[in-house]
């Protein structure tokens, strides 16, 4: 991870990434200078400068709230030009012709992603032609996380829990992951006792 400043000044030999805040790509149109508060009331007043990333970034991945009042981050007039290099956009937001033109409609879990040909304007099938974006855009995919978190702490629990529940704890595994039992408060743990009798 760098510094926003450091991804758009630097030229690195190895992979890196910068997370931005409004302040880091919008600004404001008279010249003042950015205010979160501000930027939250009245975005119209602001005016996107993300543009400067565009030019040297491969992958976006964007997840901010997006208000319809607050500038885009960026235009298909600035894909178009040659100094526009992003090539894979996830657009976890997944806002249909909102902040990023190339988010034209949300994309599935069985299929994910779809090409967007900026020439044309239209979705295409992904991985068609390079001059494409190849976009990511599932608008439940905040859902199927939970669902792979859950699956996967699922499994941990029967290969690593289950067994010792249901047989001989040769190991104390269950012992020593006991908070209470029967009422009380485990030797391990006794140092909670404060905050369960109300006193912290």
């Amino acid at each position: 991870m760098v510094s926003p400043a450091a991804f758009i000044e630097c030229v690195f030999d190895f992979p890196v990434f910068c997370q931005l805040n409004s302040r880091d790509y919008c600004k404001h149109k008279s010249g003042e200078s950015f205010v979160r508060s501000s930027f939250y009331a009245s975005p119209e007043n602001y005016e996107g400068d993300f543009l400067k990333y565009a030019k040297v970034a491969d992958i976006l991945i964007a997840g901010a709230y997006w208000d319809p009042k607050a500038p885009v981050l960026f235009e298909r007039a600035d894909i178009l030009k040659n100094n526009f290099k992003i090539r894979i956009i996830a657009d976890i937001t997944c806002d249909i012709k909102g902040s990023i033109p190339s988010t034209l409609r949300s994309s599935t879990i069985d299929e994910p992603i779809y090409d967007y040909n900026p020439s044309e304007d239209v979705a295409e099938l992904p991985l068609t032609d390079e001059g494409n974006i190849t976009v990511m855009a599932i608008d439940n995919l905040p859902c199927e996380l939970a669902r792979d978190a859950s699956e996967s702490f699922g499994k941990e629990l029967i290969s690593n829990v289950l067994p010792y529940l249901l047989s001989n704890d040769t190991f104390g595994i269950i012992g020593r992951a006991t908070v209470a039992e029967k009422g009380r408060l485990s030797d391990k743990y006794s140092y909670l006792k404060d905050y369960v009798e109300g006193n912290k």
